[in-house]
């Protein structure tokens, strides 16, 4: 007797095409450079956080009818003690509650408002370096943005209304800084 085998196999493979789906991760960097009696001596290039208070201010303009910032204004992280970023910090806590202080030893009268050119390429950016003239020695733990409220150009303030939309610390920890030195700042938005 002639055995007879039968086996069958069924195969299926099943494929989702995906379009070309974009995402939006927003990112910033500030640019900064460290210049001594004329010489440049130092240059950083400083990624940033956008805090959580950034984030639902452009969720609030985009998609609530909320009212846009139009001027922002580039402000100075201190870095005495031991200052600490973090992603909940608001534009109200600082100097109180954030964990860091604003430094304000600088010779221009207010903050350096980022005056920022036309969007191109997922990005806005400032087309020319906001400038610190230090005047006193320190050091400079990083950098924040900040705008709205009522007075957000004024040193120190936190009052008002306003949003801190992103901050960043130097790599390095902190640049030590000496009366007369500059930090020329350029701050870009990108995704």
């Amino acid at each position: 007797m002639d055995n007879l085998t039968v086996s069958q196999q069924a195969v299926c493979n099943t494929s989702h095409a995906r379009g070309n789906i974009d995402s939006l991760p927003a990112k910033g960097r500030f640019q900064v450079e460290h210049w001594r009696g004329g010489r440049k001596i130092g240059v950083y290039d400083v990624p940033n956080a956008i805090t959580n208070e950034g984030k639902n201010k452009l969720f609030a303009v985009m998609f609530n009818g909320a009212t846009a910032i139009g001027t922002w204004y580039i402000l100075l992280v201190d870095g005495s003690g031991s200052p600490l970023l973090a992603a909940t910090d608001t534009y109200a806590q600082i100097g109180n509650g954030n964990g860091w202080n604003e430094n304000t030893a600088y010779n221009e009268a207010a903050r350096q408002q980022w005056t920022v050119g036309a969007a191109a390429g997922q990005q806005v950016t400032n087309s020319s370096p906001v400038v610190f003239t230090i005047n006193a020695s320190g050091s400079v733990y990083g950098m924040a943005l900040v705008g709205g409220g009522t007075t957000p150009s004024a040193k120190g303030d936190h009052a008002g209304g306003g949003a801190l939309w992103a901050e960043a610390a130097f790599a390095s920890g902190t640049v030590t800084v000496a009366n007369g030195d500059q930090l020329k700042v350029t701050y870009t938005v990108s995704c």
